[in-house]
C-alpha cells in the first residue's frame, strides 16, 4: 500500500479495526447497564 512495508499497512489498518471491534463489543456487553442501575437505586 502506497509502497510502504507489509508490517506497517497492517498496523495502519489492522489497529483501527481492532479498536472499531472492540468498542463494537463493549457497546453490546453493556446495553443493559441502564436498567440495572436504574434496579439497584430502588
Amino acid at each position: 500500500m502506497f509502497g510502504l512495508p507489509t508490517f506497517t499497512t497492517v498496523v495502519i489498518i489492522g489497529v483501527p479495526m481492532l479498536w472499531v471491534i472492540y468498542t463494537g463489543a463493549f457497546l453490546w456487553v453493556s446495553r443493559g447497564w441502564k436498567r440495572e442501575d436504574a434496579g439497584a437505586k430502588k
